[in-house]
């Protein structure tokens, strides 16, 4: 009777308090066994209340027309991946389910001029305007290009409406006045020191300065009111001829690049480089010539392409037409190594 009583105490302790009976038949005290138990499942709970638990995260306050943009762009990367695309193989296909179709330029000019034609659109005043896709990363994580502009003369001018007004400094009274003839808003000599710091002169007013490098020296007293717009021999703002500097900038074409908002590798620069007035021919050279000039920026702390993509577009046609841009630039270093040869 006392067996039979003791294998059920046992058996009742080893399903309600989970005691195994290995425990009890080994000599083990159940206090402690069951203590342990206790605290394993203590531990258990806790670890389970930690991770269901949601931590209250603050929201940040959105403006309205940041919170219309987020939800236009959805917040991506502009910059198209065609990896996972197939090339179209029939004559008409669904844009965005395959790879943009690579044209050369010549081919992009010509089918803008077909669409330009007076019989079309009848625009053939329009300019064609290149639309390059940089990425601005550096090797190292989290740093990119700071700066891409230029203002750069092209081989072919053509009608270009830029509101740029220019400074021209120099002490040649000659110089001045071609200047002026030339296109610069003033030319002035070192009397505009003093005009400036007496307040009745605003540099400001004007996009770029250019100087003859005799007053380089005398114009560090106003180095500070300059700023990024001190002239200097590097940048092409400085020089002993001031003729092809002053025409440079009043002929030739601006770019500079503008960075995305959430994609902080991604930027874009658009500039045009003729019109339907110029042939195939001079529009591919001045095209070139803004890609060559682009790459120029590359940095040596950088490895891969800084030109991702271009398109060609002109407007009032809404067609895009993406490019071969490498083969365009290898065509043009070759042929700057046969004129050195």
């Amino acid at each position: 009777m006392a067996v039979v009583l003791q294998n059920a105490i046992l058996k009742s302790l080893t399903h309600k308090c989970l005691v195994p009976l290995v425990c009890v038949r080994a000599g083990l005290e159940t206090s402690s066994v069951l203590e342990a138990a206790r605290k394993g499942t203590r531990a258990k709970a806790e670890a389970k209340k930690k991770a269901a638990k949601k931590e209250a995260v603050k929201k940040e306050f959105i403006p309205y027309r940041e919170r219309l943009e987020q939800r236009r762009t959805g917040i991506k990367s502009p910059r198209r991946v065609e990896d996972h695309l197939k090339t179209p193989i029939d004559d008409v296909w669904i844009t965005k389910f395959y790879k943009w179709k690579v044209y050369e330029a010549a081919e992009a000019i010509a089918m803008h001029r077909e669409s330009h034609h007076p019989t079309i659109l009848n625009s053939f005043d329009s300019l064609i305007t290149a639309k390059v896709e940089l990425d601005i990363s550096l090797d190292k994580k989290n740093r990119y290009l700071d700066r891409i502009s230029n203002v750069i003369r092209l081989p072919y001018d053509f009608p270009l409406e830029h509101n740029r007004s220019i400074l021209v400094l120099t002490q040649d009274i000659d110089m001045q006045q071609k200047a002026r003839e030339l296109g610069a808003d003033l030319a002035v000599g070192t009397e505009i020191i003093k005009m400036v710091q007496s307040g009745e002169f605003s540099l400001q007013d004007f996009h770029h300065v250019l100087a003859h490098p005799d007053l380089l020296q005398d114009l560090l007293s106003i180095k500070g009111m300059l700023k990024r717009k001190f002239p200097n021999v590097k940048s092409g703002t400085a020089g002993e001829d001031l003729v092809p500097i002053i025409e440079r900038f009043t002929l030739g074409v601006d770019y500079s690049y503008t960075k995305h908002k959430h994609d902080p590798s991604y930027a874009l620069i658009e500039v045009p480089f003729g019109s339907f007035h110029l042939s195939d021919e001079q529009l591919k050279a001045n095209l070139s010539t803004i890609l060559q000039d682009i790459e120029s920026h590359k940095s040596n702390r950088k490895s891969t392409d800084l030109i991702t993509m271009v398109c060609l577009t002109a407007r009032p046609s809404s067609e895009s037409f993406k490019i071969d841009h490498k083969a365009l630039l290898e065509e043009s270093e070759d042929v700057k190594i046969a004129a050195r040869a």
